[in-house]
Order: C-alpha cells, then structure tokens, then sequence
C-alpha cells in the first residue's frame, strides 16, 4: 500500500508541475486559457501542499482532484478568486531575469525597429558625382 500511496503522490505532483509548465507556455504566445481549468489546478497544488505538511495519507488526493475543479470554479464565482487567480497568472507570466526569449517590442520601439534604413553616404562620395 505504501507503494501505491507514494505512486499517487509523484504522479499528483508530476501532473501539477506539467500543468503549471503549459499554462506559462500558453500566456506566453498569447493563447486563450480557461480560468475554471487554472483554478482547479492551483487548488489541487494547494491540496498537495497540505498533505506534504499534514502528514495525511497521499491517497486523498484521488477523490480531492476533481472537488480541487468544482472548488475552483465556485471560487471564481467571487471577486477575491477572480482576483487572485489573475494575481497568480500575471506572476506565472512575468519574465525570468536571465531568459532567452526576446520580449516583443511595443509603442515607440516597434515602429522604429520596423522602418528600413537607408544607406547613408558620405558626404565626400556625394560631391564627388555631382562633380563628374
């Protein structure tokens, strides 16, 4: 049985982990999210962490998975949930410190950076054919 307690809880975490990794990727390139999905994910986390700190069997965590979504979802129904999951998704969102990925440009840079530039002569070069 311990086998199988244990097997739960590695699995609970893995999916968690996978869960939080693609709703990142998904604010990244701008994709639509589903709150209510968002939500159960982040209270099923919740729930792991209170089997970690209470000691309690891992197996709990077979029926709190899909109560985490119903739980959810009513705590969207207030404007406390609304507003700490949206808290929540702009942390997930913000960017790492040392990250390859080049931020898109907005306002001002981005009309700059788009203009071709013109070669610029010298003026040396310019009077020299006028000359000829």
């Amino acid at each position: 049985m311990p086998i199988v307690s244990q097997g739960v809880f590695v699995l609970a975490i893995v999916w968690t982990l996978w869960r939080l990794v693609r709703i990142r990727r998904q604010l990244r390139r701008g994709d639509i999210l589903i709150p209510p999905l968002v939500a159960g994910t982040l209270v099923f986390a919740l729930g792991i962490i209170v089997v970690m700190v209470t000691g309690v069997s891992p197996l709990h965590l077979v029926w709190w998975f899909p109560c985490s979504f119903i739980v959810g979802l009513a705590g969207l129904l207030f404007p406390l949930g609304t507003r700490l999951l949206f808290g929540f998704l702009v942390l997930l969102a913000m960017p790492m410190k040392h990250s390859g990925l080049r931020q898109p440009l907005t306002g001002k840079d981005a009309r700059v950076g788009r203009r071709k530039r013109k070669s610029r002569k010298s003026a040396r070069k310019r009077r020299t054919r006028r000359r000829r």
